[in-house]
């Protein structure tokens, strides 16, 4: 379904280049769930972003190759791209209140791809957001739909930004630190919810994180990157268990306690 060969991404500016991607290899097939875990800097976001089409064209040199479905999504034309975005890749966010339109309700901003990509109208599209609400587990979601994204708790906005991603039922779903800024309660909670949607739905889930015993709850594989390289790659459990570069041991070794205790 995805495969990435020896991407590269270069950010100019006026004096000087900078290479934040090295040579990223990986492959995801349906219903896959890969984790890529690193530090902050260390490229793990700039490759999500540029699988999901989210990098600039203009100010960024990428070189390698992103073939979903056998498009190459590097050189594909735009309208393309847009056609996959949303409906076939979505992505979800650290933190979904400034993701959130505000002044938008959340029926609204749940239904934004449904506009899109499909000519459903405006029952049809109140109907499916609604079951996309309920099926993201949330109390009331006819109450949550007439909301406003600050009315409701992180964990609630999370549940809303993945309703949003899911309602068109995309093949690949992108997550981009969804869990940071929530406690290890509601950490944990979404973390089921993930494997619930992979379990139900076969869709594949890119997982990113600097949390590798997230990444050791949620994944089947993961990448683990450092200053824009794969310096190890495996089965989780395996290398959680037996890492084998000194950066990876130092990430188990940063967790406090063990909370993959608490959310396994």
């Amino acid at each position: 379904m995805l495969k990435v060969e020896d991407l590269c991404i270069k950010i100019h500016d006026k004096n000087s280049t900078a290479t934040v991607v090295k040579d990223v290899d990986l492959e995801m097939k349906k219903g896959d769930i890969l984790g890529i875990v690193g530090e902050s800097g260390s490229g793990k976001t700039m490759t999500a972003l540029a699988i999901a089409g989210l990098l600039s064209r203009h100010d960024m040199e990428k070189s390698g190759h992103i073939i979903f479905e056998r498009i190459n999504l590097l050189e594909c034309e735009r309208r393309v791209l847009r056609k996959i975005q949303g409906s076939e890749i979505s992505m979800i966010f650290q933190e979904p209140l400034n993701s959130l339109n505000p002044i938008r309700k959340v029926g609204w901003l749940v239904e934004e791809s449904l506009r899109i990509h499909t000519t459903l109208d405006k029952a049809e599209r109140r109907e499916r957001a609604i079951k996309a609400l309920r099926d993201v587990e949330l109390d009331d979601p006819e109450a949550v739909y007439n909301s406003y994204p600050h009315e409701l708790s992180g964990g609630m906005r999370q549940r809303v930004m993945i309703a949003a991603a899911m309602i068109s039922m995309p093949k690949l779903l992108i997550a981009d630190e969804p869990t940071t800024a929530l406690d290890v309660t509601i950490q944990a909670q979404i973390v089921e919810l993930l494997k619930k949607i992979n379990r139900e739905s076969g869709v594949a889930i890119l997982f990113i994180s600097h949390d590798l015993s997230l990444v050791n709850a949620l994944c089947e594989n993961v990448l683990v990157m450092k200053n824009g390289l794969v310096v190890e790659s495996g089965n989780c459990q395996n290398i959680f268990d037996n890492p084998k570069e000194e950066y990876t041991k130092k990430l188990i070794a940063a967790i406090p306690g063990n909370p993959f205790d608490r959310i396994k």
